[in-house]
């Protein structure tokens, strides 16, 4: 059953977002806790991956602001989504992914180097760290996730892109692309802001919001992201679209050609989606970062307008409503951080808890499966309260390993 309204403001319930499947009798007793009546939606209490994953991306209507029609290319055609298993527990993947990760930091920022020095693109550096990354999320996703959330950066846009690649791999996944499609895709997704290397630095980093005049040059980003894949051998028409339509939207107001709809690439779709996420999730020089509830609430009130309403609800599933990483507290008050999702139950993950509710750090941070222990040791509930803003910095997250027993 699809709950799509609440009777009253879901931020006042334990619920993350306004609109959610209700799948168990403990989220159905929460939700009598709180709540009188609901309104449920029959249609998306119906909704399945399928029209998600086996729909390629066709064109179907002109862009809107009279911008020429392009030729549109890298849709996938019907594919038979593909069940992938976890084949490595989380605490061993995270050791290979942390090299891993390392190794394509360092490629991506090599890369962007040589792009503001004047050198040309280097696809296979790119293509190198993007199948790398699929090789590790294939066998456990939770890792790359974690690492992403937790590692220490210094810079915003070659972090942002690692970032998005790796939830976008993430979202394919779950989604049941092909291997040589979510390569495709974590590819592109670490391409798709290239373009900004022909940018000013000054406009990148201003800490203020640019204005109309700064805001046309920004968009320039992806006719000159554009242009880098295709002065390079090697590019495919899947990274391509990633690059070319990622900031197109489902209503038609995105750019460059105000594409709508199916019109878009799905994978266009997908980097379109995981990079807003990443984006107001993160802190930029002009906005503090959101939440990761925050997050999902912006995309679920963007349903249908930004961004397709399936795929929307197929990401959230992917990711959790508490994505690996997420600084949290429980409702002891204990503090703690997301170090692996419970697909069947995604509002019960697994939690290591890092500090007491006194505050106190733990110098044995333990490891606590929401799914099997659900009460405290006073018998009360046990449950993730909420998201903790600003928790990277107040539980020192970089520090953090998965090595709790």
């Amino acid at each position: 059953m699809y709950v799509a309204e609440l009777d009253r403001p879901w931020i006042e319930t334990p619920f993350p977002l306004q609109g959610f499947h209700l799948r168990t009798r403990e989220e159905l007793q929460q939700l009598q806790h709180w709540c009188r009546h609901v309104y449920i939606d029959l249609q998306l209490g119906k909704v399945s991956l399928e029209p998600v994953a086996r729909t390629a991306a066709e064109p179907s209507a002109k862009p809107a602001g009279g911008a020429q029609q392009p030729r549109i290319r890298g849709g996938l055609g019907k594919f038979t989504p593909v069940k992938y298993s976890i084949t490595q527990p989380v605490k061993q993947e995270v050791v290979a992914a942390t090299l891993y990760h390392r190794e394509i930091t360092r490629a991506v920022i090599h890369l962007l180097n040589d792009l503001r020095s004047g050198k040309g693109l280097n696809l296979r550096v790119a293509r190198k760290a993007a199948a790398v990354m699929v090789h590790s999320i294939l066998r456990n996703p939770d890792a790359m996730v974690w690492l992403a959330r937790i590692k220490d950066v210094d810079s915003y846009g070659y972090a942002h892109s690692i970032r998005a690649s790796i939830l976008a791999t993430v979202f394919g996944r779950h989604l049941g692309l092909p291997k040589d499609v979510l390569e495709n895709l974590a590819t592109g997704v670490l391409l798709m802001d290239v373009g900004k290397t022909r940018l000013p630095r000054s406009m990148l980093n201003s800490p203020a919001p640019l204005d109309d005049a700064g805001w046309a040059e920004m968009h320039r980003h992806v006719n000159y992201g554009v242009e880098l894949l295709q002065h390079c051998g090697g590019v495919n028409d899947q990274m391509l679209a990633v690059v070319q339509y990622h900031h197109e939207r489902h209503d038609g107001s995105g750019y460059p050609f105000g594409l709508s709809g199916s019109q878009i690439p799905l994978l266009a779709r997908i980097a379109g989606i995981v990079d807003s996420y990443d984006a107001v999730t993160s802190e930029r020089p002009w906005a503090p970062a959101r939440t990761a509830t925050e997050a999902v609430s912006m995309l679920y009130e963007q349903r249908d307008t930004g961004f397709q309403a399936a795929l929307v609800e197929q990401f959230i599933q992917a990711i959790g409503v508490y994505p690996t990483g997420t600084a949290v507290e429980l409702s002891t008050g204990q503090l703690g951080v997301v170090v692996a999702q419970n697909p069947s139950r995604r509002l019960r993950p697994q939690v290591m808890v890092v500090s007491e509710t006194d505050g106190t750090r733990l110098e044995r941070p333990r490891i606590i499966d929401l799914l099997t222990v659900q009460q405290d040791a006073d018998g009360q509930p046990l449950a993730v309260a909420g998201c903790l803003r600003g928790g990277r910095e107040r539980l020192d997250l970089a520090s953090v390993q998965i090595n709790a027993a």
